[in-house]
């Protein structure tokens, strides 16, 4: 047998994108595709009619996905990161996020061309809830990025990117606070590869423009280990104000300090 375009066509005439259509309680109707899930579960849409005078509606997963990503203690939007993602993933298929539901608007015309918006917002699914895996692989990204990655995992509450009121009435960026049990943490990520000397008295010196907060709070710089390329007087002299510990090498000893 040969296959060819034409005998393609004739196999996928059938294929249809819509395995089930029922009416829930909701008035919705409830679209059941031939999509997944990672673990083997349907994707189902369900299309209602908007709240304007012109007989528009919408096609929403209903929180669905978020919900699925949830159940495997995943959060979608718990990184800049991650939410970078989700946005260039609904921008590249022209998805709207509201209220942790993916969402296509539709006008009458539009259903003249049903499957796109089926096929475009199934498509969102399956990436999105494939996060749950991608995210825990090594990703490119910054060190900063691996770090949050990693807080995000460990379920501590944080803040990232804040700015403090300096002791010389300046602005120092620190890269995350954390609230442990009972202790606040500062924290600084340190990632240099040839111009290591120069990062580290970067790190020095926020740490020493904000010295007055120590009473209070803990601070930690995290290294990233993947370069050996610091010297053992940046790192002896960030010593003397924070905690220094290197990552991933050390991940046990920056939970438990954190989470002290």
């Amino acid at each position: 047998m040969t296959v060819n375009c034409q005998n393609i066509t004739e196999y996928l005439k059938s294929f249809s994108l819509v395995k089930d259509c029922d009416l829930i309680k909701s008035g919705d109707l409830r679209i059941s595709t031939p999509f997944n899930y990672p673990n083997g579960s349907n994707i189902d849409l369900f299309l209602r009619r908007d709240n304007d005078l012109f007989g528009n509606y919408v096609l929403s997963d209903l929180g669905q996905t978020a919900d699925y990503v949830d159940d495997m203690q995943f959060n979608l939007w718990a990184t800049k990161k991650r939410r970078t993602i989700i946005d260039d993933i609904c921008n590249s298929l022209n998805i709207l996020q509201t209220d942790g539901q993916f969402q296509i608007q539709l006008t009458p015309e539009d259903f003249r061309q049903f499957y796109n918006p089926i096929v475009r917002l199934s498509q969102a699914c399956i990436r999105i809830s494939d996060l749950v895996f991608t995210q825990r692989l090594i990703t490119s990204g910054t060190f900063q990025d691996e770090v949050e990655e990693f807080l995000s995992l460990s379920h501590l509450k944080y803040e990232p990117e804040i700015i403090l009121k300096g002791d010389f009435d300046n602005e120092v960026k620190v890269d995350f606070k954390v609230y442990g049990g009972n202790i606040i943490s500062l924290v600084q990520t340190l990632s240099a590869g040839t111009n290591s000397h120069a990062v580290s008295n970067e790190i020095f010196r926020r740490w020493y423009d904000i010295k007055s907060y120590k009473n209070s709070n803990l601070f930690l710089t995290v290294y990233d280990q993947s370069y050996s390329t610091y010297r053992d007087d940046d790192i002896k002299r960030l010593s003397e104000l924070s905690v220094v510990l290197g990552f991933p090498k050390e991940q046990e000893q920056i939970i438990e300090s954190l989470a002290a």
